[in-house]
């Protein structure tokens, strides 16, 4: 419930202030915001080489063996030095660095400043990923929760000054630093309290494990952030555009996604919510019931994000159209698409629980890997002929390429794969029509058939009703009762 409130709180605070950026920004200083976050959320992780990652795989490992200083000590080391040497290549060399994330070099002085944020992120993902793995979970979602808020409210209060890119870029590497020192002191007597070790820990043990499940690791993340940003970077290097028409057309590009993302926040939760039962599941041999319930979240997932997708095409013209002062037409028109992509990364964020589940971590990577080439090849066809439309289409249809492939790959590894569960991770794109399409997708579903329907089976059905009935008995329990009236 604690994640769940700090979550939604969070991210309606993220949307007001992404809703007050599009507002007071120009179309190119969004699009360069745009691309300066993408670049710092991809140079971060990759930066200390995915070292803080194995925290929450090894902490406990080396905790049982006496040894949990000696890993904190060394992995710490490591990042803050590849976190300085990151910082400092790039300060000492901003123009190679501004053409690749602006296209020219007029961002010099900001990725100056982008230098010292990126050192302030580092260090704000690293003691998340160290107080996740000590399950310190109340004070990661605080420190999360602060970061947000500082980063809402330095950055409105600096942009009332001046609309300028360096306002936000700071203020996201104040809060970043602020949040993470005040978690810091708050962890820190625990911390502090961890025992030495009593026998030293060679080198030649410690590295190769950690840097072997650090790699893959690293694979991961930049496949994960290479799949999120090359639509951006392709239509501002291929597209053969100006660079400030290109970031124009990304900050139209940023507004249409300012909804649809808190879909793909949902999953990034829900999955981290179902992920335990699963793995609970699995461990006690229960694997039918696995397949069934996975099957069963991400039919229920495609189906309500679709409906959510429906509400948001239905409202978008007075978002566009009023919130956002009309300045965004372009980003009203791609929304459909966008709405239909990330609905689906949303899904595929989801389905992939089943192979963790069946510890095939390197082969999760490969929907993301096979979704990044489809992007980059579609990219490089749309982006030049139709644009910024181009763009989307190609990440939309590049994502529901990963999906599939996610899909095919939790079938062989023992995932129960039916026509229904493939008409429901096809559906959401349906909203790339419109919403009366996507209404009529979503009412197909649903249709009463004599096995179920055609997104449900009647023993889903059945385990649907009685969850909510069991939901409503408890909930009455709970609720006070009114004392009876005796007649005098």
């Amino acid at each position: 419930m604690i994640l769940l409130v700090v979550t939604v709180l969070q991210r309606s605070v993220g949307f007001g202030r992404g809703i007050l950026f599009c507002r007071w920004l120009p179309q190119e200083a969004l699009g360069q915001w745009e691309m300066a976050y993408s670049f710092l959320l991809l140079a971060a992780p990759l930066a200390v080489l995915g070292v803080p990652g194995s925290f929450g795989r090894y902490a406990e490992y080396y905790r049982q063996r006496g040894h949990l200083r000696t890993f904190l000590n060394r992995a710490m080391i490591w990042t803050a030095a590849c976190g300085a040497i990151a910082a400092v290549a790039v300060a000492a060399v901003p123009r190679p660095f501004s053409l690749f994330i602006f296209g020219d070099d007029s961002g010099v002085q900001l990725v100056r400043g982008m230098s010292l944020c990126l050192a302030a992120i580092i260090f704000h993902h690293t003691l998340t990923s160290l107080l996740t793995a000590l399950r310190l979970y109340r004070v990661v979602s605080a420190m999360n929760m602060a970061q947000s808020m500082l980063f809402a409210v330095i950055s409105l209060a600096l942009l009332w000054r001046a609309p300028r890119v360096e306002w936000i870029v700071s203020a996201y590497g104040i809060a970043s630093l602020l949040s993470g020192l005040g978690a810091l002191a708050w962890a820190w007597p625990g911390l502090r309290g961890i025992e030495p070790a009593v026998e030293s820990l060679p080198q030649r043990e410690f590295w190769p494990r950690l840097l072997r499940f650090a790699f893959f690791l690293w694979v991961s993340n930049l496949l994960a952030h290479l799949f999120g940003i090359v639509d951006r970077y392709m239509l501002l290097h291929w597209s053969g555009m100006e660079p400030s028409v290109a970031l124009e057309q990304v900050g139209n590009y940023h507004s249409s996604r300012i909804v649809p993302l808190l879909l793909v926040s949902v999953a990034d939760l829900l999955s981290g919510l179902i992920m335990p039962h699963l793995s609970h599941d699995w461990e006690a041999g229960r694997r039918d019931l696995v397949s069934q319930r996975m099957g069963l979240a991400i039919k229920l997932a495609a189906a309500s994000m679709l409906a959510f997708g429906i509400c948001v095409l239905v409202g978008g013209p007075f978002l566009f159209d009023e919130i956002l002062q009309g300045r965004y037409g372009a980003g009203l028109a791609i929304l459909p698409w966008t709405l239909a992509g990330c609905v689906w990364y949303a899904v595929l964020t989801i389905s992939q629980n089943y192979l963790w589940c069946a510890e095939r971590a390197r082969q999760s990577t490969f929907p993301l890997a096979t979704g990044l080439v489809v992007n980059t090849v579609l990219n490089a066809i749309l982006v030049p002929t139709w644009g910024l439309k181009g763009a989307v289409v190609a990440t939309a249809l590049a994502t529901l390429c990963g999906l599939a492939v996610g899909l095919l790959l939790n079938r062989v590894h023992g995932m129960t794969v039916d026509r229904r569960l493939w008409i429901a991770a096809i559906a959401p794109g349906a909203l790339a029509l419109g919403a009366w399409p996507a209404l009529a997708a979503l009412a197909l579903l649903l249709v009463p058939l004599p096995g179920g329907s055609v997104l449900l089976t009647s023993d889903e059905w059945t385990s649907l009703t009685n969850l909510a009935q069991s939901a409503l008995a408890k909930l009455r329990s709970r609720l006070p009762r009114r004392p009876a009236v005796t007649s005098p």
